[in-house]
C-alpha cells in the first residue's frame, strides 16, 4: 500500500521549480521561484558553484535582502525601502500642536 519511495514534494527534496538551497534555521528547502535553467532563487545564487563571477551584498538601505554588486545603483533607485519624495501638499509637523507655551494666543475664538 504505502511505498518507500521518497516523492520529489516530501520534505527531504525540494519542489521543481523551486530554489534548491536548504535553509537550515526554517530545517526546509527555500520556497521562493528559481528562474528557467537554474538551480538557486536570486537570494541564494551566492550558494552556486557556477556564478561566482558575481558578488551578492547586502542593501544599503534594506539589509533584509542581498543585490548584485555591480546592479546596486540600479537597485537603489528602486529598493522599496528607499525614502521616497513626499506630497507638494505635505507640511512636516501640522497638526503637532503648539510647540511651546510662548505660542498661546492672546485671544482664543
Amino acid at each position: 500500500m504505502a511505498t518507500s519511495a521518497a516523492s520529489p514534494h516530501a520534505p527531504g527534496f525540494s519542489a521543481e521549480g523551486r530554489c534548491g538551497y536548504y535553509v537550515e534555521k526554517k530545517k526546509r528547502f527555500c520556497r521562493m521561484v528559481v528562474a528557467a535553467g537554474k538551480r538557486f532563487c536570486g537570494e541564494h545564487a551566492g550558494a552556486a558553484e557556477e556564478e561566482d563571477a558575481r558578488k551578492r551584498i547586502l542593501c544599503p538601505l534594506d539589509p533584509k535582502h542581498t543585490v548584485y554588486e555591480d546592479q546596486l545603483a540600479k537597485h537603489l533607485k528602486k529598493c522599496n525601502s528607499r525614502e521616497k519624495p513626499k506630497p507638494d501638499f505635505y507640511i512636516q509637523d501640522i497638526n503637532a500642536g503648539l510647540r511651546d507655551e510662548t505660542e498661546i494666543p492672546e485671544q482664543l475664538v
